[in-house]
């Protein structure tokens, strides 16, 4: 037989190991489809049983599910390419079994009692670190794929430039194959990146710390000079936040020997059933001479009224859209509450004609509780000394460069994630919360308990 029609052993093996990882990754393909259609009919039976997420489960599919199935194949051809056959259709095995955990913890997220399999410890974080490695690693196959776009852009038009010059083959054409397996290698190990990332997020996520912050205040009177207020937001108990972490919460808090304990709302996570007792029981731990206040976020409105009565019975005031005033050392204080309003062309109107009904100021400090950062810019001018909200997790995904300075998702969106902002003489202090909810881990931003001494106006400083 001539040569030429010689099939080589080493190109034979090779031809099979490539089919291997085509049929594995198919494998993973299927699944990927069976998995979004199952997200699918979960999110259409919780529809048809009128429960009230299933509509945020039914746009996860396209808007989240799909960029993790796209992230899912690709990653199994990388890694099937350098696996044997039968390591391949093991990781295809193994992936698939952690898809169907991730899925059975999020569609199970609102109703399984913690004393579920799903709930173990060493199982709980799993589908999280699952879902979270993949979303990272979708972010970063975008990223590298407007890079090589771009670096191609110019690299065409450099050649282009010099199409005159006489076209040579030098030695330099044999790296090419090199140069590929190296970037082949490259990229393996870059995709090790995200679920290093992921799996350092685990206690991250809730590390409690106190950051104790020093707001200067220019309207703020002497009698106040150095009111301690505790801003916690965003507690989300329920699943992770368990009692033992709620409880944690209470104890810092009281070591930083508040005046004021406010909160700015989210206390729940749309959960059924008894799930918030050690809510309860928290709060009425928690120490201040002048009491707990508390407005209400998105996540608030389950029931309302069985909220505000069981914060009542625990020590803490929902201001729902209104103001009170308390003697703090002999001096006045409004503190004011806003109900979270849904609907963001509404906002402007339903705070100028809320606050109008509250009456003017009579020239008492007022500080004021609502949950929602971006509203900060539609409140009516000099409404309050300072506002304080929660919402962003302080902005959940990035990087925190200081207690003080984080470069966040939320924030290069150019909204408010973490930290004071101002606006003429009113300041906002976002805090970056206590727990978190959406993506299901905290990335690089830790939680916060807040700590604010509120400053009179001091000659040659700025807050």
């Amino acid at each position: 037989m001539p040569s030429e029609f010689v099939i080589e052993p080493a190109v034979r093996r090779s031809v099979g190991a490539a089919r291997d990882v085509a049929r594995s990754a198919r494998l993973v393909r299927r699944g990927q489809v069976a998995l979004n259609a199952a997200l699918l009919l979960a999110g259409a039976w919780f529809a048809w049983s009128g429960y009230r997420r299933a509509l945020f489960l039914l746009a996860l599919v396209p808007l989240v599910f799909v960029p993790f199935s796209y992230a899912r194949v690709r990653l199994h051809r990388v890694l099937a390419a350098y696996l044997s056959s039968s390591a391949g259709w093991l990781l295809a095995a193994v992936g698939l079994g952690f898809d169907a955990l991730m899925a059975a913890q999020l569609v199970t997220a609102r109703q399984t009692p913690d004393t579920s399999i799903l709930q173990f410890p060493g199982v709980v974080w799993m589908g999280a670190v699952w879902f979270s490695a993949h979303a990272l690693l979708f972010l970063g196959y975008g990223l590298t794929g407007l890079v090589r776009r771009s670096a191609g852009i110019v690299q065409r038009t450099y050649r282009a430039a010099r199409s005159h010059a006489p076209s040579t083959v030098s030695a330099a054409d044999g790296a090419v194959i090199g140069r590929r397996e190296l970037l082949q290698r490259t990229g393996l190990l870059g995709a090790a990146i995200p679920f290093g990332v992921s799996l350092s997020s685990v206690p991250l996520s809730y590390d409690f710390r106190v950051e104790e912050r020093h707001i200067e205040l220019p309207s703020w009177p002497p009698a106040l000079d150095g009111l301690r207020v505790v801003h916690l937001s965003d507690i989300h108990v329920g699943g992770l936040m368990n009692r033992e972490r709620l409880l944690r919460v209470a104890e810092l808090t009281n070591a930083c020997r508040p005046d004021l304990v406010l909160h700015t709302g989210d206390f729940l996570t749309h959960r059924s059933g008894d799930f918030d007792a050690p809510l309860y029981e928290a709060l009425a731990r928690m120490r201040a001479p002048h009491g707990q206040w508390a407005c209400f976020g998105n996540h608030d409105f389950d029931d309302p009224q069985r909220l505000e009565r069981r914060l009542r019975d625990c020590g803490v005031v929902a201001l729902r859209d209104r103001v009170a005033t308390v003697s703090v050392h002999g001096a006045p204080l409004e503190i004011g509450g806003i109900d979270f309003v849904f609907g963001r062309l509404q906002r402007g109107p339903v705070y100028e004609r809320l606050l109008a009904g509250w009456g003017p100021r009579a020239g008492n400090p007022r500080i004021l509780l609502n949950h929602e950062p971006s509203a900060f810019f539609e409140l009516p001018a000099d409404c309050a000394d300072l506002v304080l909200s929660g919402h962003t997790h302080g902005g959940h995904i990035g990087v925190q460069l200081t207690p003080a300075h984080a470069i966040t998702l939320v924030g290069l969106a150019g909204l408010p994630d973490q930290g004071v902002f101002r606006r003429g003489d009113m300041r906002m202090y976002v805090t970056r919360c206590v727990g978190f909810y959406g993506y299901p881990m905290r990335i690089g931003i830790p939680p916060e308990i807040a700590l604010l001494v509120l400053r009179s106006p001091r000659r040659g400083t700025a807050t």
